[in-house]
């Protein structure tokens, strides 16, 4: 069972009441009082209750066991002097992808967050391996195919040969570089190296044809980058299955999950059992805004219209989820045309 320490509560409560911050977390205010009422002791709490009062106090659940710092702390204040507070903005379905990781795997996001550089590192310098492993059989063959090319054709100055063996200089150029996502491409204009149908990079291939190899179906897609989008990396979905289970199979709901309307910590015990399918997808599409149920045939205009409404009453995470949902359906129809 996690535990909340009681001071730290008080302290990030401030001059806020009982009663506001009740209200914030979706609690009782006689909740807040029990776990406040001894500063000399930590209070057992279920894990959707912790997530729901980090969420009211915008800060890491962490914070609220202790396990991290208070925001803007000095050194003197951390219980664990082997710990730095850390702050960022992610996607809702980035933060969908935390919980579904911590279900399944059981890792926290914290220690995701801890071995996230040593994730990335392995990752960026898989893609380097393969390029150059890739850039030696290219290597091979245009080498080969330039010594053909000479000792059988003549009068010609084998031209579509230079051009190759000057893109593979680029290659080579940009792999010792370090230039994962291959924008020294755009700069030497040897961009048919890329994969043009999906205004690709070299490390968003990798992702994808990593996700290819592996023996589990479903745990990982990874999808397409977005033309013109500002992103390096492609969009992506975890246990998509398990995401619709959790939906029972309710596009309404699903799409709850994935815009952070609702989290899977939020859903109640009650709810999560197996034959309980029916009533967690009712719930899950309660939780969606009424103009925003009119997505399920790709509407911009009604996606727009509730993102004016949620600016205007909660700004936040969920019309910011609109926003980027907005674009993805304008983007691809554009694309359709």
């Amino acid at each position: 069972m996690l535990k909340i320490d009681p001071h730290r509560l008080r302290e990030l409560r401030g001059g806020m009441s009982r009663k506001k911050l009740a209200d914030r977390a979706r609690v009782s205010e006689r909740q807040i009082r029990r776990l406040e009422s001894d500063p000399g002791r930590s209070r057992p709490v279920r894990e959707r209750t912790l997530n729901q009062l980090a969420e009211a106090l915008d800060v890491d659940s962490g914070v609220l066991t202790g396990e991290l710092p208070p925001p803007e702390s000095g050194e003197a204040e951390v219980p664990n002097a082997g710990r730095v507070q850390i702050g960022a903005q992610i996607p809702p379905k980035a933060r969908l992808a935390y919980d579904l990781v911590k279900r399944r795997y059981g890792v926290s996001m914290t220690e995701i967050i801890g071995v996230a550089p040593l994730f990335f590192v392995l990752l960026a310098e898989g893609s380097l391996a393969r390029r150059r492993e890739k850039h030696r059989e290219a290597s091979d063959t245009v080498r080969r195919l330039d010594e053909i090319w000479s000792e059988s054709v003549h009068g010609t100055d084998g031209g579509g040969v230079q051009v190759s063996l000057n893109a593979l200089d680029a290659e080579e150029e940009s792999i010792e570089k370090t230039d994962i996502f291959g924008r020294l491409y755009v700069k030497d204009d040897y961009r048919w190296f890329l994969t043009p149908a999906h205004d690709d990079n070299p490390f968003a291939a990798y992702l994808r044809e990593l996700s290819k190899s592996l023996d589990k179906r479903g745990a990982v897609d990874v999808g397409d980058l977005r033309y013109g989008s500002p992103s390096r990396f492609p969009d992506y979905d975890l246990w998509s299955d398990e995401i619709d289970r959790m939906a029972n199979g309710s596009p309404d709901a699903r799409r709850t999950l994935e815009l952070g309307i609702a989290r899977l910590s939020d859903i109640p015990d009650e709810l999560m059992d197996e034959d309980s399918g029916e009533k967690r997808a009712a719930w899950l599409e309660e939780k969606l805004p009424d103009d925003f149920r009119d997505l399920k045939e790709g509407s911009p205009k009604a996606v727009a219209a509730q993102i004016a409404a949620a600016s205007a009453s909660a700004p936040g995470e969920v019309e910011n989820a609109m926003e980027e949902e907005l674009s993805r359906i304008t983007t691809r129809k554009g694309d359709d045309r």
